[in-house]
């Protein structure tokens, strides 16, 4: 994604191939602070993850993005405007697709979308109805009721309604919540081919499996950035290193292994035990390994190693 531009008074127009230049960004809630000090800056094409646990920050973070929430600090831009006065602005030119259902139940996936298009201003609000149909194979469709559809076609429906009116940045918050694997593999498909036209996309997800296919990721932790970068960079930042028990029984170890002294966390591969510690530790898990009569290699970090140890190292943040 890259540092963002400079525009001479202070703030980051994003108009040197940014679609996203913003720093600082912070939200609270009464006494709860949310979100803190998120900066993000992303170009056509990016395909961005915002991971981490639930709870963690990432549907507030989309949502200021997308004009809906005025930061309560932080400064930046959003397709040229200003993330603190522009909202209106903003939210009428980015996709945003909620976690929640935000279609009526009631009206016809043509109705719903042609609704969705009038609201965009599209001047021909039909044409696009009859071109997102087609593009989102929901033709067979068309007639009937939004309530009537499974999981998989409503999230379906709910992007093309997202970004009927083609925009440059598109935001899905858990677009593939509840969904079974087929139609997971539908969603990514597409993201994938709108970044492919250039648009960019900011992806919220718990799925850390999901997260390796974006192109950057932000891992958020109690509302703060603990690490950005490709999900690789991620994965080999993280204050820990990760290890693999073997053999027959080893993932029955799990309890005696979490009061290992600099055990962050473990759970099964397989017949296995993947253990996320700091690298101090190993001999520790060495001599476990030994008297049980299993292996332990040591493995390379992945996203989810990561996110064990950046929640198990994290102080807890006062309110």
């Amino acid at each position: 994604m890259g540092d963002a531009p400079d525009d001479g008074r202070g703030g980051s127009r994003g108009d040197c191939g940014h679609l996203v230049a913003v720093e600082g960004l912070a939200k609270r809630y009464q006494h709860r602070v949310v979100v803190e000090s998120v900066a993000l800056a992303l170009r056509p094409g990016d395909v961005c993850g915002v991971i981490g646990a639930n709870g963690g920050g990432k549907t507030t973070t989309l949502r200021m993005l997308a004009g809906i929430l005025k930061p309560d600090r932080g400064r930046g831009w959003v397709l040229g405007f200003d993330l603190m006065s522009d909202g209106g602005e903003i939210r009428r030119r980015v996709g945003y697709m909620s976690q929640r259902f935000s279609l009526y139940a009631g009206l016809s996936v043509f109705e719903n979308l042609r609704f969705r298009a009038q609201v965009y201003g599209l001047d021909k609000p039909r044409n696009a109805t009859e071109a997102a149909i087609e593009d989102f194979g929901l033709a067979q469709y068309r007639g009937i009721a939004v309530g009537r559809l499974s999981g998989g076609w409503t999230r379906r429906l709910q992007l093309a309604a997202a970004v009927i009116h083609s925009p440059r940045l598109i935001l899905l918050d858990e677009p593939t919540a509840g969904l079974d694997a087929g139609s997971r593999q539908d969603v990514w498909r597409r993201i994938e081919r709108l970044a492919a036209r250039g648009a960019g996309v900011i992806v919220s997800t718990h799925d850390l499996a999901e997260a390796e296919r974006c192109s950057h990721t932000l891992f958020l932790s109690q509302g703060r950035v603990v690490a950005v970068g490709t999900p690789e960079q991620v994965a080999r930042s993280a204050p820990a290193a990760a290890f693999l028990m073997c053999g027959i029984g080893a993932r029955l170890l799990a309890e005696r292994v979490e009061t290992v002294v600099g055990v962050l966390g473990s759970y099964p591969q397989g017949q296995n035990l993947r253990v996320v510690a700091n690298p101090e530790a190993g001999e520790l898990l060495h001599r476990v390994a030994i008297a049980n009569g299993v292996s332990l290699t040591r493995e390379k970090m992945q996203l989810e190693d990561a996110a064990l140890a950046f929640s198990g190292q994290l102080p807890e943040r006062p309110a």
